[in-house]
């Protein structure tokens, strides 16, 4: 039998230096996205698997010895597995489902949402630019249902083209490529190396974030930090300073700021171990329970001296073993249905690789930052008025829009260097 694979491959991209003609003086109060009930259970659960990766990557990395920084884009991701969900049947799609937190969901209210924060996200504020696209390319020889493409045309704005795969590779290589560039700003220059002889779809979103921070930080006042590595290892990194009226919270095991961009609609938090809390557990902390609802809506605005340090990184990561690890699994062997993708008999069409890479640079403007999800599939047979936040150890961080509290990108900072 003939091989094949198709690949689904998201971007995204988060800068936050604004270029627009807008002055803060103009800004406008950050409207309110209104979400359904089964639409408020999609993004809640989307934030709480965005921890629960993080605490699972933290520790491969401690069992590894290989510690370093991280950051994921959990709206990235779903929004990728989301288009693959809907051409997934049978039992393949009711673990994605369930592993993602869709159960007792319509699947207008999955698909829902996400069109929801492409049409919304765009206009929470006039002060940041946020752009959503979404593209299919496959193989002119692969026959994929009108109906998958029109689905995702219909919910996600697809743009669909067919390219010749085996014989203009470059061509159709450069043709992605130039996409995901012009979609991103040009901070994702190219997604794909090569296109392997069994591709024959690419399923790609780019989502793309400027904003500038609401109160920007003084450049003059950026003065080196002493910094304590999880290895108990002291660097120095220059950290940014402002005092400055902010929501924040103390919580069990850990104390957050949450800095506003552009009107506010955006937001970027802050999480710091405390008490001698470290990042593993931290990870599980936020994930359970009420502490991620508690920093989003349950902080309070007082005087804090905030202490952050600049940072800069770039993170490549396989989700395969993670995604298998909160019960995706059919979706990678022989019990793989995605017939809604294409007619293949079970097992035939599978995902062979998900990948995320992502950069981001954080700074006394903002923040700017990128993520690129690729899912391959192959086809074979409380505390003072006045406080102080120093974020001098390995931190959380986490930006969301605020009146969904969809997050956007978490990671965790263990060198701000990047070393």
């Amino acid at each position: 039998m003939k091989w094949f694979s198709f690949t689904i491959c998201l971007v995204v991209l988060n800068a936050a230096s604004c270029e627009k003609e807008t002055t803060l003086n103009e800004t406008t109060e950050p409207p309110v996205i209104i979400l359904t009930a089964g639409e408020t259970k999609v993004s809640s659960n989307g934030n709480l698997l965005a921890f629960e990766f993080l605490d699972m990557i933290t520790q491969d990395q401690a069992t590894s010895g290989e510690i370093k920084n991280v950051m994921i884009s959990p709206l990235s991701l779903n929004l990728a597995m989301a288009m693959a969900w809907n051409g997934a049947q049978g039992n393949t799609k009711e673990q994605i489902k369930e592993a993602l937190g869709f159960t007792g969901i319509t699947d207008q209210d999955v698909n829902g949402y996400f069109r929801k924060m492409m049409e919304t996200l765009p206009f929470a504020d006039v002060l940041s630019k946020v752009h959503i696209a979404n593209s299919i390319w496959y193989h002119n020889e692969f026959p994929v249902k009108p109906g998958f493409l029109q689905t995702n045309n219909t919910w996600f704005k697809a743009y669909a083209s067919a390219l010749d795969f085996q014989n203009k590779t470059t061509e159709s290589l450069n043709t992605i490529n130039s996409w995901c560039s012009k979609n991103t700003n040009g901070m994702i220059d190219k997604i794909l190396d090569k296109i392997a002889n069994n591709e024959v779809m690419f399923l790609i979103n780019a989502l793309y974030f400027k904003a500038p921070w609401k109160d920007k930080f003084n450049k003059a006042d950026t003065a080196p930090m002493t910094f304590e590595l999880s290895n108990g290892e002291k660097s120095i990194v220059p950290a940014m300073f402002k005092s400055m009226k902010t929501e924040n919270f103390q919580g069990e095991g850990f104390n957050s700021i949450t800095l506003p961009f552009g009107n506010g609609a955006f937001k970027a938090s802050i999480i710091v171990p405390t008490n001698g809390t470290g990042l593993e557990r931290l990870c599980q902390i936020i994930a359970s329970g009420n502490n991620w609802e508690n920093i989003t809506s349950m902080s309070r605005t007082s005087q804090v001296d905030i202490y952050l340090p600049k940072f800069k990184f770039e993170y490549d990561l396989e989700f395969n073993d993670l995604l298998k690890g909160i019960g995706i699994t059919d979706a990678f062997d022989n019990n793989a249905n995605f017939t809604g993708i294409a007619e293949y008999p079970v097992g035939a069409l599978r995902i062979s690789k998900v990948l995320q890479k992502t950069a981001i640079e954080i700074n006394e403007e903002g923040g700017e930052a990128a993520a690129v999800t690729s899912i391959g599939f192959e086809l074979t047979s409380a505390g003072p008025d006045k406080q102080v936040f120093r974020a001098d150890k390995p931190f959380l961080f986490a930006i969301w829009e605020q009146s969904t509290n969809a997050i956007l990108f978490a990671g965790k900072v263990e060198d701000p260097l990047g070393n």
